[in-house]
């Protein structure tokens, strides 16, 4: 493959003292031989550094390569933000393939796609590999690394947030289910209450949403909202008038439950937007002399939107969910073992 020296150079402190200066016989040579390196990987970075990456046909681009891509520019030291908008492209085109196969869908490309993301700063990728996984997933959510170089993977912190976006979810779905029955089991005086309270749960354990403990052990939160939409308060008996031989209706038990099912399906669907890097950066001490402390008040002051300034849209849980903190130094609270 013919490059250009001063394209090397010109993007990389590895190949500036390789092909520079006389340290290195490849300064004196036409040709340079890189060993152990990833044949498809190595193109797309040389590719890049030429402006030739769009001649490159992506579906023959496979995640592992991607992978490989990332261990190169640390290699080279070539800024890997070069590649964003090539690798966010790919990234969009495997995954809408990986939709239209049509079989039963593990998300392991999301999984495994995670990580690329965060290395080359594709905020829309790395948004939704992270809705999706937070949305699908049956379990606690982990990367997968396709790769057998261990050291390569996301900061910790970041399954972690997502994991905690996943249990907050499963809060909000409990408390919009059960809170109003909760009230009338505890202030409810009427004699319908008991029938009310009885009907509304079998209605839940028929579309398989209660206990909601035991149907969310395998279960990911997209499937329980799926079988939030079978439920049905025209299935539920009600306390009839024996003189009137009709339903009987009191203050108590008058209670619109599909309205109630229908407001936390919407509230737990639109919750979560996925992880935003930006708000993640934001979290981190870039500035030279910058003060953590400094940082970490900054953050949490409200600007005009809660993504303000971010390349994606987003709400408060996204901007909550993307604070990564940092290592904490010494010093006061932080001396202390907790």
């Amino acid at each position: 493959m013919s490059v250009s020296r001063a394209k090397l150079t010109e993007n990389s402190e590895y190949f500036r003292a390789m092909l520079q200066g006389n340290k290195w016989a490849e300064s004196k040579s036409d040709a340079i031989s890189l060993k152990d390196d990833h044949i498809t990987a190595m193109e797309i970075l040389l590719r890049g550094l030429h402006d030739t990456l769009d001649n490159m046909d992506k579906s023959a681009v496979a995640i592992e390569d991607i992978w490989y891509l990332v261990l190169a520019h640390d290699k080279y030291q070539i800024d890997r933000k070069l590649y964003s908008k090539w690798v966010g492209s790919w990234g969009k085109i495997e995954l809408a393939k990986e939709r239209n196969k049509g079989n039963d869908n593990d998300y392991d490309l999301e999984r495994k796609i995670l990580s690329p993301a965060f290395a080359f700063d594709c905020p829309q990728l790395f948004q939704h590999a992270t809705k999706t996984l937070v949305y699908n997933s049956p379990g606690p959510i982990t990367e997968i690394n396709p790769t057998s170089i261990r050291q390569m993977h996301l900061p910790s912190r970041v399954p972690q947030q997502l994991n905690a976006a996943r249990g907050r979810l499963r809060t909000i779905l409990h408390s919009g289910l059960f809170e109003r029955l909760g009230t009338l089991v505890a202030c409810g005086t009427c004699g319908c209450k008991e029938l009310t309270v009885f009907e509304y749960l079998r209605e839940l354990r028929r579309i398989n949403v209660w206990p909601l403990e035991d149907s969310m052990k395998k279960t990911s939160i997209d499937d329980i909202l799926v079988r939030l939409n079978g439920f049905s308060q025209s299935r539920m008996r009600k306390r009839v008038d024996s003189a009137a031989g009709e339903p009987k209706h009191c203050m108590s038990c008058n209670i619109n439950w599909d309205a109630t099912v229908r407001s936390v399906n919407d509230r737990v669907r639109n919750y979560f937007g996925g992880l935003c890097l930006d708000c993640m950066d934001k979290t981190k001490n870039l500035r030279l002399h910058g003060s953590h402390d400094d940082d970490y008040w900054h953050y949490w002051e409200r600007y005009q939107s809660y993504d303000s300034k971010c390349r994606i849209s987003h709400g408060e849980p996204t901007w909550y969910f993307s604070f990564m903190g940092r290592r904490e130094k010494a010093g006061l609270v932080s001396d202390f073992d907790v």
